[in-house]
């Protein structure tokens, strides 16, 4: 039987801070895979080591990806969670950044895993990424968060992060910040509310919580890119709500309401939906 955990490498890193997201239901807007994706491209972070999610997910549901040149059968990459690290020699701060889905089952035995690599790493400080749909309007940066200890929960309020109320289906977000802090690492948790009526990666909610990251996190990031690139996709969602009265009517009764309520007592319909990746493609 493989090992859950593949070391590549192991990084020379100082009290590193873990950041994690996962793809999948907790990933509404493209949230936190788009941030950690940003995050591997800006900083250069370098891959280390891995978990084999072969006991942890479906493959029929999230499938290996198959090469295959003239006819050939070249290779096939299996689904894994893989661990980057990053130093910021400017600001002294070392990163870990943990791309995966959202493992389907042996959620205990994943987050084990996760937090006794955690321990070796010696990691100070955890934080989960997260996006969920709502009531929101597609120009709102509506950004909720929780956390370990009281003083955590403190910067999160000075960042402008609403401090959740919830009760309800979970995901494996609150058993890693859970079992993280049963071993004595603290955590916070980030989740970027998308309007439920745009799909793809929302830009806007990824450059706000990538500069809140950064303040949580003590080192520096350069978020222009995002911006410029929500700025140009904000053009084209206006044109497209113009174009629809219904999807006018629905974003004025959302701003008019301003609660964070679940959408359905909203008029949805596919009719209704703007998909980002219409406008850029793989670059949303």
């Amino acid at each position: 039987m493989r090992e859950e955990l593949v070391i590549e490498h192991m990084p020379a890193l100082t009290a590193p801070i873990l950041v994690l997201g996962f793809e999948g239901w907790p990933n509404g807007g493209n949230v936190a895979v788009g941030m950690l994706d940003f995050l591997i491209q800006t900083l250069g972070a370098t891959r280390f080591a891995s978990i084999n999610l072969n006991n942890f997910c479906r493959f029929d549901d999230v499938r290996p990806t198959v090469r295959i040149q003239g006819g050939e059968l070249n290779k096939v990459v299996l689904p894994e969670a893989v661990f980057y690290a990053v130093s910021q020699e400017q600001t002294g701060t070392d990163l870990i950044l943990l791309k995966a889905h959202e493992p389907h089952f042996r959620w205990d035995l994943f987050v084990d895993t996760v937090v006794s690599f955690c321990r070796q790493l010696e990691v100070g400080l955890l934080i989960s990424l997260g996006g969920l749909q709502d009531k929101v309007v597609h120009t709102d940066a509506v950004i909720s968060g929780l956390a370990s200890s009281p003083e955590l929960l403190k910067r999160l309020e000075q960042n402008d992060v609403i401090p959740i109320d919830y009760e309800g289906p979970g995901a494996i977000h609150g058993l890693i910040l859970q079992e993280a802090k049963a071993a004595g690492i603290q955590g916070m948790s980030l989740w970027g509310h998308c309007p439920f009526y745009v799909q793809g990666t929302h830009l806007r909610l990824v450059a706000r919580m990538t500069t809140v990251l950064a303040n949580l996190g003590g080192f520096q990031i350069d978020t222009t890119e995002l911006e410029k690139g929500w700025m140009q996709l904000a053009r084209q969602i206006q044109r497209f709500v113009d174009d629809s009265p219904e999807l006018q009517r629905v974003i004025e009764g959302i701003t008019k309401s301003k609660t964070a309520s679940q959408p359905s007592s909203l008029i949805k319909t596919e009719g209704n939906v703007i998909y980002l990746d219409d406008f850029f493609g793989s670059k949303s």
